[in-house]
């Protein structure tokens, strides 16, 4: 694994999907097109779909709910399984390097975050499936994970930002916080954090390693 740069910051807040996990979104559509949803590239395309899945990922939707939605809106018998393993099928891996260095980071002092816009049946999903490596867990990388549908906010919106600052006492400009979409960062940015956008999938580890 590579070293870690020397860092200003004393604190590094990561995004979930396409900063730590790589996604295949298609592979989710694909899914659910094979549970009789029809075809669409994206999710945002079903109004309706997209419905169930926002208030998911702020806490109104129960799984149970989602599921049911989810029968309702397709006019599918697709079970709670099914329609769980299409819903994960867009989870593809967390590479074993970007466990490394979140290890290596709290390892030499600094202090980790999670900040994800994610639904239960994902989350539990990276908790169980994704994140465990050599004997640790998802709570050996992190100090802290807050997860959108747990707090009933989401990015970009400025009050999960100050969630997490009044949570952890963190100061805002000793803290890097990563993601892949600019509309997040900017929100980050608004309330006094340094950002980073990734871009690609490995950007982030050429900035933290050498």
């Amino acid at each position: 694994m590579k070293a870690l740069r020397h860092l200003t910051y004393k604190n590094i807040i990561f995004d979930l999907g396409n900063v730590l996990v790589k996604l295949d979104e298609q592979a989710t559509m694909r899914g659910f097109e094979q549970l009789g949803m029809g075809k669409f590239e994206h999710i945002r395309e079903n109004p309706e779909a997209l419905r169930l899945f926002q208030g998911m990922g702020i806490g109104k939707v129960t799984d149970h709910e989602f599921f049911d939605g989810f029968r309702k809106l397709t006019g599918s018998k697709a079970t709670d399984c099914q329609i769980t393993d299409a819903t994960n099928a867009m989870l593809l891996f967390i590479p074993d390097e970007k466990k490394r260095i979140l290890l290596s980071l709290r390892a030499a002092g600094y202090k980790t975050y999670l900040l994800s816009n994610t639904i239960n049946i994902h989350w539990r999903y990276c908790v169980d499936k994704l994140f465990p490596m050599e004997g640790y867990t998802v709570n050996d990388y992190f100090d802290y994970t807050f997860v959108s549908q747990e707090m009933r906010m989401k990015k970009p919106d400025d009050e999960i930002f100050q969630t997490v600052i009044n949570r952890t006492g963190i100061v805002p400009c000793e803290t890097l916080f990563i993601d892949d979409l600019a509309v997040n960062c900017e929100a980050a940015e608004r309330n006094g954090f340094h950002s980073f956008q990734n871009k690609n999938f490995d950007d982030w580890v050429s900035i933290l390693c050498k």
